[in-house]
């Protein structure tokens, strides 16, 4: 299993501002800061950093799932787009769906600080073995 403190060490992950939370009632959840960086042309969040927070909220979930020399790699991910944000921050949960031996399916949800849904999505994981 990854310890998530690894995961916000990575660079990607500190350019993105993405850091855990972890809430009342023990899940783990994804805060990211939006930033001028972050955003397109219109001034809204740019959809494509949406969807590395979905993938990165699943993620999180889905390593808390992996045994002992084990990782896992995203091979899909599908997701729906509801509003656009500008400014604040957005935060993720995600769950895992059904863990097999070499696939892992997850979902998760992104939301602004106002509490409202942002975008929803799914992905598969190909479970993979590492040295680490």
């Amino acid at each position: 299993m990854v310890r998530i403190a690894d995961l916000e060490t990575g660079p990607y992950w500190k350019h993105m501002n993405m850091k855990t939370v972890a809430s009342d009632d023990g899940k783990i959840r994804l805060v990211m800061d939006i930033t001028e960086n972050l955003k397109q042309f219109y001034g809204n969040i740019h959809g494509g950093v949406i969807a590395s927070l979905l993938d990165s909220t699943i993620a999180v979930a889905v390593n808390q799932q992996l045994d002992p020399g084990e990782g896992a790699s995203t091979v899909e991910i599908k997701l729906n787009y509801f509003r656009p944000v500008s400014e604040g921050q957005l935060w993720g949960e995600g769950k895992v769906i059904q863990k097999g031996k070499k696939i892992i399916v997850g979902q998760g949800e992104i939301k602004d600080d106002a509490g409202r849904m942002v975008a929803f999505g799914t992905a598969t994981f190909m479970v993979v073995k590492v040295d680490r």
